[in-house]
């Protein structure tokens, strides 16, 4: 088992969404630029952003996938720790939609609240992209929708729905009564202006994809017509505060995150080559070296990177002495309240097959997690469901595993079936479980 380079998650702060519930005042020290984001299925590379997290769309081997802490496709269980954007190294020269630019035209379909046909110059709107799939997209509603009360008197939100699954190769407006239906169950948890795209894809293409933006939720703010912000919703408070009260300085924004872009690439550069190093020197099966290697860097390597280079020094220790890797997480879990996510994840979703003390381990901390005072809702109760599921699976003990899942699915379906349902719970997400249930009867 060679470990690859360790990539990072942008859909991480989910977690921060779904357990504590605060989407202003949280925090995690382990988590910087607060980037919340999916990508569609067979969506191109994300693009250069200052967003600091990232899923598996990078020019690295090793990606880090999730499936029941990805209930209605929000992630729940993916990598914390500091991590830098990965993205500097992925930049894009097809970005033709840049901040200062005068904003398109809204072409779209309206779902709900009043049209919008275009942008007047003595008004600012936020114009944020979602998906009825989107986890991230979901747990920011209803902070959008604080914003748009907040705001009502001097800022327009208009919220674009894009990318829906099922409808690549069909007219989108077929996916209207599915994105109705959605709105319509969303309530005042979408207190704001609704739209979906056209058939001809126009906002996806001439908004999302020009700006570079491959990643949703995303939001663009316009003033006297013209784009002077793009970026993840949840940090719309700060900026618009600043636009309103006369302070913002788009041209110094675009200053900060270019000098923040360019640390990235240097971070990443001497991240890049230690992943190098650690993977020649497994692949000749010298493991001393590959640790040697690793530790030797970590002191030199920017701080965020810290995660990464752990979770890569424990994939090459459990290559070849699991139990010094076992006690390697024991110490690491001690340091940081928040490595059990980054190990939980890595070892029950990864595709390569790890050894039984690796399952053991990440089922032992999913059972403790169970009692975690941040992991007291129901949604977290499935997700810690589904990957116990998947770990007694993983270590063949097929009742368990089954027991399990059934229990997740039935808390799913009373969520589902409650006055008002649940945003964070969709027959999707069932279905998606019961599929699994299935694979672990056989």
């Amino acid at each position: 088992m060679t470990p690859a380079p360790v990539g990072v998650c942008r859909k991480s702060l989910i977690f921060k969404c779904l357990i504590f519930k605060d989407y202003k005042n949280v925090k995690l020290n382990t988590l910087i630029n607060s980037d919340l984001r999916q990508t569609p299925t067979g969506a191109p590379p994300p693009p250069p952003t200052h967003h600091a997290l990232i899923l598996n769309k990078m020019k690295m081997n090793f990606s880090l996938k999730t499936k029941f802490f990805a209930l209605g496709s929000a992630a729940l269980f993916c990598v914390f720790g500091n991590s830098l954007s990965l993205s500097a190294q992925t930049q894009t020269k097809s970005v033709t939609l840049k901040m200062g630019d005068p904003a398109p035209e809204l072409k779209v379909n309206w779902v709900k609240g009043t049209p919008v046909n275009s942008f007047d110059k003595n008004k600012l709107y936020v114009v944020e992209f979602w998906a009825t799939w989107c986890g991230p997209c979901k747990a920011v509603m209803p902070h959008l929708s604080e914003l748009a009360k907040h705001y009502a008197d001097k800022v327009t939100f208009i919220g674009v729905n894009i990318w829906e699954k099922g409808f690549e190769n069909k007219p989108y407006s077929d996916a209207m009564p599915q994105v109705k239906a959605f709105v319509e169950s969303m309530g005042d948890k979408m207190g704001y202006n609704v739209a979906m795209d056209n058939d001809e894809r126009f906002m996806a293409n001439q908004w999302m994809r020009a700006a570079g933006q491959n990643g949703i939720p995303a939001s663009f703010l316009i003033k006297d017509g013209k784009i002077i912000w793009i970026g993840h919703p949840m940090k719309l408070d700060g900026i618009l505060e600043s636009v309103i009260a006369g302070t913002y300085d788009m041209n110094a924004y675009i200053s900060s995150l270019e000098k923040e872009k360019a640390e990235e690439a240097s971070a990443m550069a001497a991240y890049n080559e230690l992943n190098n190093k650690v993977a020649k020197a497994v692949e000749q099966k010298d493991y001393k070296t590959a640790i040697e290697a690793i530790d030797n860097a970590l002191p030199t390597l920017n701080p965020k990177l810290k995660a990464n280079v752990y979770l890569l020094k424990f994939k090459t220790l459990m290559a070849y002495d699991p139990d010094q890797a076992i006690t390697f997480c024991d110490d690491w879990k001690k340091e940081d309240q928040n490595a059990v996510f980054n190990l939980i994840n890595l070892v029950v979703y990864n595709k390569d097959v790890m050894p039984d003390k690796a399952y053991q381990m990440a089922l032992n901390d999913c059972k403790k997690l169970k009692s975690d005072p941040r992991m007291q809702n129901d949604v977290s109760q499935i997700s810690l469901d589904m990957t116990i599921a998947e770990c007694y699976y993983k270590l063949k003990d097929k009742d368990n595993a089954v027991q399990a899942a059934e229990n997740a699915i039935q808390t799913a379906e009373k969520l589902m079936s409650a006055p008002g349902g649940n945003q964070k719970i969709d027959a999707n997400s069932i279905a998606q479980m019961k599929k699994s249930l299935e694979r672990y009867k056989k």
